[in-house]
């Protein structure tokens, strides 16, 4: 991976912390990796993948940063952080329409500088051509544009999390718990690919388990191993797709632009129990999908398991009116 063009932008590496008063009530060790600390504009797992997508799109002289999201993608922040930090110029195409005033993610991103263009669903639809119309009119200005996929989610993008693989073996082997399986949100399955691959080059006996928030377990499944193999191809890696992509399915919910009274309920109970705080849309999902397993089972993912916490607390705000009613007492909160 030396090799390959890299742009160093996360605060790495990222703490490992006991969650105890959640241990204690399940009865196994619980950790959380912090990879929402990998920066404060540039925080979450979208950094990681950042570094090599960036990398490579210095190397070839990009002056512009092109992608697209929902209104409160993650990722365009993140990429919005990294152009302004970079001296860029960020180009973001977003799902929805123009609100009536910025939130979340979207005020950060239009803070940062970033130029935003409104999709209609029909229109995000054919996304492609959205970014390659976006492309050519950077050129015809004589810019030089590089696009990001949504999520960063390419093979190259997935290198991020090969080499978290190898700072979680380096944490190990300088004291840090080894644990026996590995939890992480899964939107596409980048990450769970890079670590996946990780696990493979870098020696970690630890299973890896994600939990899909928003497409269905068999697409995700059909990623992780498709990105796997791209990235053996491409980056002639001695990796291969694993026979079996463990997932916990059915926490999708209403996907990643709602969220039910459950998910909202365990971002307060952590964030009360352990001082974490979670998001409704990625984190928030996954983490119910994990506890609940646990309470069903407390030995299915070993004595010790550790979540890897991939960010996303700006996509809290837009939240505050249901969370205002659940943290007032009212049940009735409409997602």
């Amino acid at each position: 991976m030396r090799q390959l063009p890299r742009t160093l932008l996360a605060n790495l590496p990222t703490p490992i912390l006991p969650l105890e008063r959640l241990s204690r009530r399940f009865g196994v060790e619980i950790f959380v990796k912090r990879d929402d600390l990998t920066g404060l504009l540039e925080s979450g797992n979208k950094v990681r993948k950042l570094e090599f997508l960036v990398g490579e799109a210095l190397s070839q002289g990009a002056d512009t940063l092109i992608t697209c999201g929902t209104l409160q993608s993650n990722c365009c922040r993140a990429v919005a952080a990294v152009a302004a930090r970079l001296g860029l110029r960020a180009i973001l195409a977003l799902k929805g329409d123009k609100p009536a005033s910025y939130d979340g993610n979207l005020l950060l991103s239009k803070l940062l500088g970033a130029d935003v263009v409104y999709c209609a669903p029909e229109e995000f639809a054919r996304i492609e051509g959205v970014l390659a119309g976006l492309s050519d009119a950077v050129r015809g200005r004589g810019g030089r544009p590089y696009v990001i996929p949504e999520s960063g989610a390419t093979e190259l993008g997935a290198i991020g999390y090969l080499e978290c693989a190898h700072e979680i073996a380096g944490q190990w082997r300088q004291g840090a718990p080894a644990f026996d399986t590995l939890v992480i949100t899964a939107f596409s399955g980048g990450s769970q690919a890079g670590l996946l691959m990780g696990r493979q080059l870098a020696g970690l006996s630890a299973e890896v388990v994600g939990v899909p928030i928003a497409h269905p377990a068999a697409q995700v499944r059909n990623y992780v191993g498709a990105t796997i193999a791209r990235a053996a191809e491409r980056f002639g890696l001695a990796v291969e797709p694993p026979k079996a992509v463990h997932l916990l399915d059915g926490y999708q919910g209403k996907g990643r632009g709602a969220s039910r009274k459950e998910e909202l309920d365990t971002l307060i109970q952590l964030a009360r129990e352990e001082g974490i705080v979670l998001d409704p849309v990625y984190t928030g999902k996954a983490f119910l999908g994990f506890l609940d397993h646990l309470a069903r089972d407390p030995k299915e993912f070993g004595p010790r398991v550790c979540f890897l916490h991939t960010g996303g607390i700006f996509s809290l705000f837009p939240f505050r009116d249901s969370l205002s009613r659940l943290l007032d007492g009212d049940p009735l909160v409409e997602s």
